[in-house]
């Protein structure tokens, strides 16, 4: 097989790793009554390069969230509604290599495909997600942001994207069922197994928690609630003192 001369080796070859990395990524979307903020989130998805599967697992939305992703040709599932319910449900169906959980209210970087194939490539790397940005120009918001950089469960959220092989979230038994916190569990067992890699890349997500809460009180909140939880106190006890946002 030829090669045009500028191609260096080093290119062909990261080509060829990333060709053998994965070949098909499948995104899975927990939703519910999302119609607000889907159709910004699924545009990003259908853009990425290279071969994909949107899979949207519906908890039982009384809006339009469930049209707007036929809309986008989405493989759309009902579940009971649950994050770690919902994204279990998506990853039984999927046939992807890769499996990339997105959140509804999450919108990705042009080139997001392309970063987790990357990352993908250490072999000693299990899992990965990106940095954190907001739909709102605010200061302690931006700040919030740059914290995001931070490769710790205090700084790393499922809004932020999951991605992972396969084969690391069939071994390590899925999502546990709980009403929330089911992606700081998750990304725990995901640290004890192998090298967890943070994005320099960001996703965009709605910040309409911290608008609602405010956003030093929301902030604290996460602290206190994973600090508990990693204490040892259970998520369906803690999960009275988070809002109901999905």
């Amino acid at each position: 097989m030829l090669f045009p001369a500028k191609l260096t080796f080093d290119l062909i070859t990261r080509r060829l790793l990333l060709e053998a990395v994965s070949r098909f990524v499948s995104y899975i979307i927990p939703t519910l009554n999302e119609a607000g903020n889907l159709s910004a989130s699924l545009s990003r998805v259908d853009e990425q390069s290279g071969d994909k599967e949107i899979i949207v697992v519906d908890g039982g939305s009384t809006d339009t969230t469930i049209e707007i992703a036929h809309q986008y040709g989405c493989v759309v599932l009902k579940s009971p509604p649950g994050r770690g319910i919902q994204m279990n449900c998506g990853a039984n169906s999927a046939s992807g290599d890769i499996l990339f959980f997105l959140h509804g209210d999450t919108r990705l970087p042009i080139n997001a495909s392309e970063e987790v194939e990357s990352i993908l490539e250490n072999p000693k790397t299990i899992a990965g997600s990106f940095q954190l940005s907001f739909d709102n120009p605010s200061r302690l918001l931006r700040l919030y942001s740059k914290c995001s950089s931070i490769n710790n469960t205090y700084f790393t959220y499922g809004d932020q994207g999951l991605f992972l092989r396969r084969k690391t979230f069939d071994d390590l038994g899925g999502f546990k069922s709980y009403p929330f916190l089911e992606d700081i569990e998750f990304q725990l067992r995901l640290r004890r197994s192998g090298r967890f890699h943070k994005s320099k890349q960001s996703v965009e997500t709605s910040a309409r928690r911290f608008e609602s809460n405010g956003i030093v009180k929301q902030q604290l909140l996460n602290f206190v609630i994973i600090a508990a939880y990693r204490l040892g106190f259970n998520p369906h006890q803690l999960k009275r003192f988070y809002s109901n946002f999905q």
